[in-house]
């Protein structure tokens, strides 16, 4: 397959942090579940720095960098993130990359807020849906005893702000009453935005397109901040007129194959690769790191 340097974009790179030790939730739409997630919780702690300081440096100020701490779910042992998050705070990562987000689920967030001032900008928390029942149906398990609306006071107590995601995976009913019960809720709750990303397994997935076109013709409801159709990605910012911000995302399963370059993976290993499948190490690749390529017909 051929590649050409990607000329106009969204100029933002992206490095996975993959911490170990797998997910206590059993989502249908998870795009772990074709990939090899064994570990040594170890290792990743001796070897994610050094990488992670090597792969801004190979980037250097060609893009800016958004660093993504995900899993698994990456607050599943929060003692061990603990340790994650403090070997970040010592080597300064907020003061060397644009920002640094956080995916999680909720489970153990609360006890960890306590490391993450100074290392972390963002969280998203998956909520998949405003109602508990169908929320914990989705999730497959309980969240009795999550306070939602205390926690990301915490969060932002400590200038951490905080979205909720929801995967699209199968047609839903009356979408737009849906939708606007979603962000009325995350609105009451705290929550800066509410993201809605399309499962990449969905056979389907032009519903979710068409939920964004009809979103984004909503001139009434919203203001369109911005708007991007890629080779890996279709996604449009949305800000509603009570400044509520609604994003929706749909990307593809594997990214490099569409795009190189636009997503670094540190993996459970804690070593570098240029994919989320481990095919391609950073010391291999064969296009220049920090710079975009889209794949294009011969």
């Amino acid at each position: 397959m051929k590649y050409i340097e990607r000329k106009d974009y969204n100029k933002v790179i992206t490095v996975k942090l993959v911490i170990p030790g797998g997910c206590n939730a059993k989502c249908p739409f998870c795009y772990n579940k074709d990939k090899d997630m064994s570990c040594n919780k170890q290792q990743f702690l001796d070897n994610f720095i050094e990488s992670l300081d090597d792969i801004i440096t190979r980037i250097g100020d060609k893009n800016p960098i958004s660093v993504d701490i995900t899993g698994g779910e990456p607050t599943l042992d929060p003692e061990y993130l603990s340790k994650v998050f403090i070997k970040l705070k010592e080597f300064n990562i907020k003061s060397k990359v644009l920002r640094v987000t956080m995916t999680t689920n909720g489970t153990h967030l609360k006890e960890v807020i306590p490391y993450m001032e100074d290392v972390v900008d963002y969280v998203n928390i998956s909520i998949h849906d405003w109602r508990p029942l169908r929320r914990e149906e989705i999730l497959g398990f309980c969240f009795n005893g999550i306070d939602y609306k205390d926690m990301v006071q915490q969060l932002n107590d400590i200038r951490i702000t905080v979205s909720a995601c929801a995967v699209i995976f199968k047609k839903v009913p009356n979408f737009i009453k849906w939708r606007d019960f979603f962000i009325d809720w995350a609105k009451d709750v705290g929550f800066i935005a509410v993201r809605f990303r399309c499962d990449v397994f969905w056979n389907d997935s032009d519903v979710f397109d068409y939920y964004l076109t009809e979103s984004m013709s909503e001139t009434d409801k919203f203001d369109v901040i911005d708007y991007e159709n890629t080779t890996d990605s279709h996604w449009c910012r949305l800000r509603r007129k009570d400044k509520m911000r609604v994003f929706f995302l749909h990307g593809v399963l594997d990214t490099s194959i569409k795009t190189k370059g636009i997503e670094y993976v540190i993996d459970t290993d804690g070593h570098c690769y240029c994919d989320y499948y481990r095919r391609t190490k950073v010391e291999d690749y064969q296009y220049e790191v920090g710079k975009i390529y889209d794949a294009v017909s011969d």
